[in-house]
């Protein structure tokens, strides 16, 4: 024990004098009196428990656990006691160590918030199994989530193969941060390896001696990067043209503090536009949930008081700010799908966590504001990606914003070069980098030929062993959603029914998918489906079962793609399309009987699925809270016995879709609800429509017009009618048009004009006005309709 506390001093005395931070791994095969009274001894001997020169005290510990964990830990530990529960209630906060309950595992997102909340010279302390146990250690969080449901719940959780929790002590064994105990043996197993050097962060701030932002405000920035992107600001309102609005993006990886620095310059913001309109000022503040934000507001209560704004309320839901008001401004946060209709009533828009959301949604929160401020996490469990990086690309080019783009690298808690930052990205694959193509790899795979490309599906062990095709991988999925989490490594790496394939190009990975198995389902399982369980892993068979009624869906097996991504500098080039086909033939050798996937829906996905002939089934009644999107799950069947089935499941589907875009879907991008509706007639060709006689006839009825309403449509074309005279005939007409598959063809605005007055009930603003174009698309729709 002498050893541990030695080594234990060594390395806190050089992760203080480095401005960093380390691990000392406890591993013990009972979680009892022992471990604790150790760590006890370990945080006096650190003398955590006294009272610093800062004033910080035994408070600034976080103790983070299951139930049983926290009741014992509360009798020897002091601090803040937290549940894994409660994981998301820390975020933006700051605490001087950390110990962390690992003896059933660990929930990889929690991992990645908790770890990041300890400032520089803090030790974070893992109470672990025994090391040899990790290697076959099934987690709690994992039996909790098995996707496994085709077999009983404890039989599946012996299925789980705990490769991740593999990776995560191979990882951690290897890390110069981590010392690793044995407290059954009293023996030290691993040194801590770090080295002192000099930090530049010692170095005090440099300060503007002037400009418009208050010193006061400045000397809330914890960073030179702070500082610097918050002198940035003092041009906000600088524009070229007074038609030109303006917009700041703030890029950078976690712990960075690019929420904070938010906070710190919307008083100033406040007061500038406060001096200038005379009236109240208001402040949208989006991001995909609202736990994400108290950061925000926490620096904002600060600098309003250092502002001079002293006299505000706020207002809070479950113990988290939502608005701050004051006679100068109102300071609300919105979720993304309320942004879109109420960012019209802002005068500042504040999107945190950009990378979290759809660059569709992003395009409606920002379109025709002229004073935006963007803020995204590049690496980090807030979502990362070729997303918001193609946003920013489209936003940068917008000739009617003047776009400024700052980065931030210094971390905020600790100084940079922290091993323990390292061993946390290491371990989650954060800093993942997809496999460097060049120009020859590129020439290849322009000249059109496949024969270059190989498909392949990997063996997750080998995956998981290999650090450089695993970051290859999984560099994929970083630059090319949105949305990932590192929760997605530890379910496509433990649950036997998910599975990795990728295409390789001259051994590099170029594109990576990963699918799970769905269906098959027995009678049981399939009655409960019914009265409304919903068994986690079945999400395909789940939707069209409760949607459709079609009981025999889910006893099919099907394949549902939860990941398919491209290589950045290879997307459009076919790579995508190509996979499929691959997955498809490894599909049908296996007796499957339907591919499908379920994503947040914008016409570049659904123009992708589309053209791999994967057909529109089901569409969610409503946007997601989090990411402002609405989802839509998309089939292709690989077996003949459900054909007929499901080309009537697609007739349904837009039958729905008709008449959801009037009510729920009115908000929906129109050229989304173009190419959902215009799939009926591809599909159709191939169909139940071309080889059953009268199906369509007596499945979806003409109108039935009157000899008043062809006088009336007559007028209308002869300019003598208004559209407004006439909806009750063009309207019926529309929505039979789109659930025929023998139609005339059009124009896409055409289809976007028709969708959107007919169908939408859009206002002729909203549609600019193209009203010749849309009676033209009529009359196509009238001809058509009377030569039937």
């Amino acid at each position: 024990m002498k050893t541990l506390f030695e080594e234990i001093e060594k390395a806190s005395k050089i992760s203080r004098e480095n401005r960093h931070r380390f691990i000392t791994m406890l591993c013990t095969s009972e979680t009892d009196s022992n471990v604790f009274k150790l760590s006890k001894k370990i945080f006096k001997n650190l003398g955590l428990y006294n009272q610093n020169s800062s004033g910080n005290s035994f408070k600034s510990n976080l103790i983070v656990g299951r139930t049983k964990f926290l009741e014992i830990a509360s009798s020897y530990l002091e601090g803040t006691f937290l549940h894994y529960k409660d994981c998301l209630d820390v975020l933006g906060l700051t605490f001087s160590s950390l110990v962390i309950d690992f003896t059933e595992g660990f929930n990889p997102n929690d991992l990645g918030i908790l770890v990041e909340t300890i400032s520089a010279g803090g030790m974070i302390l893992l109470i672990s199994p025994p090391l040899e146990r990790w290697n076959s250690l099934v987690g709690s969080w994992e039996k909790g989530i098995s996707d496994f449901n085709v077999v009983p719940g404890d039989e599946a959780c012996e299925l789980l193969t705990p490769l991740f929790n593999k990776h995560f002590i191979s990882r951690t064994v290897e890390s110069p941060a981590v010392i690793i105990y044995d407290v059954d043996k009293e023996k030290l197993l691993k040194n801590f390896e770090g080295i002192s050097f000099f930090s530049e962060r010692e170095l005090e701030l440099e300060l503007p001696e002037s400009g418009e932002v208050k010193k006061k405000l400045y000397k809330l920035c914890v960073t030179q990067d702070q500082v610097r992107v918050l002198r940035s600001f003092e041009s906000y309102f600088d524009r070229k043209k007074d038609d030109v609005g303006k917009s700041i993006v703030i890029t950078a990886d976690r712990g960075r503090g690019k929420t904070a620095i938010l906070g710190i310059v919307t008083p100033y913001l406040v007061s500038r536009m406060h001096r200038v309109l005379k009236r109240p000022i208001r402040v949208m503040v989006v991001a995909p949930t609202l736990v994400s934000v108290q950061t925000y507001f926490h620096f904002l209560r600060k600098a309003m008081v250092r502002q001079g704004l002293k006299d505000f309320k706020t207002r809070e839901s479950n113990k988290l700010i939502t608005v701050l008001n004051s006679k100068f401004a109102r300071i609300e946060y919105t979720v993304p799908r309320r942004a879109i209709v109420e960012k019209e009533f802002a005068d500042v828009v504040i999107v945190d966590e950009a990378a979290g959301m759809d660059p569709i949604i992003l395009e409606k929160i920002t379109e025709g504001k002229r004073y935006t401020i963007l803020s995204s996490t590049i690496h980090g469990y807030e979502g990362t990606g070729r997303g918001i990086l193609k946003f920013l690309n489209r936003f940068r080019h917008k000739t009617e914003i003047d776009v400024e783009t700052i980065h931030l690298d210094e971390p905020i808690r600790y100084a940079e070069g922290d091993p323990v930052e390292r061993w946390l990205y290491d371990i989650l694959l954060l800093d993942s980098r997809p496999d460097e193509l060049d120009s020859s790899d590129i020439e290849k795979v322009e000249s059109n030929t496949t024969s270059a490309l190989s498909f392949e599906e990997l063996d997750k062990e080998a995956l998981i062993t290999d650090q450089s095709l695993l970051k290859s991988f999984f560099g994929i999925y970083v630059l090319a959603h949105y949305r990932n989490k590192p929760s997605d490594f530890m379910v496509l790496a433990d649950f036997p029914n998910h599975f990795p394939f990728r295409i390789t190009l001259n051994g590099k990975t170029i594109c990576s998918l990963h699918v799970a198995v769905e269906g098959s389902l027995d009678e049981k399982t399939i009655g409960e489906l019914s009265e409304g369980s919903r068994p986690k892993g079945q999400i395909i068979p789940d939707l069209i079962l409760k949607h459709y009624c079609i009981d025999n869906f889910p006893r099919l097996k099907g394949l549902r793609v939860v990941r398919i991504a491209v290589h950045p500098s290879l997307v459009g080039k076919g790579i995508g399309s190509f996979a499929l086909r691959e997955l498809e033939k490894w599909a049908v050798e296996r007796d499957f009987d339907w591919i499908g996937t379920v994503f947040g829906v914008n016409p570049e996905l659904l123009n992708f699925w589309i053209k791999s002939s994967f057909f529109p089934a089901y569409i969610s009644p409503k946007r997601n809270d989090v990411s402002g999107e609405y989802s839509v799950l998309c089939l292709r069947t690989i077996s003949d016995d459900i054909g007929l089935e499901m080309d009537e499941l697609n007739l349904e589907f837009n039958k729905r879709l008709i008449e959801f875009l009037s009510d729920e879907l009115r908000d929906l991008d129109t050229s989304t609800a173009v190419r959902l509706l215009n799939f009926c007639r591809d599909i159709s060709q191939v169909s139940v429509f071309s080889t059953t006689s009268n199906f369509i006839d007596s499945y979806i009825p003409a109108p039935i017009l009157k000899e008043g309403d062809t006088i009336r449509m007559r007028k209308y074309f002869d300019g003598l009618n208004l559209y407004e005279y006439i909806p009750d005939i063009i309207r019926p007409l529309v929505r039979y048009f789109y659930l025929i598959a023998d139609r005339p063809k059009l124009e896409e605005e055409e289809h976007q004009l028709l969708i959107g007055k007919c169908l939408q009930l859009k206002s002729w603003r909203e549609l600019n006005w193209e009203y010749d174009i849309f009676k033209n698309a009529v009359r196509k729709i009238w001809e058509w309709y009377c030569e039937k």
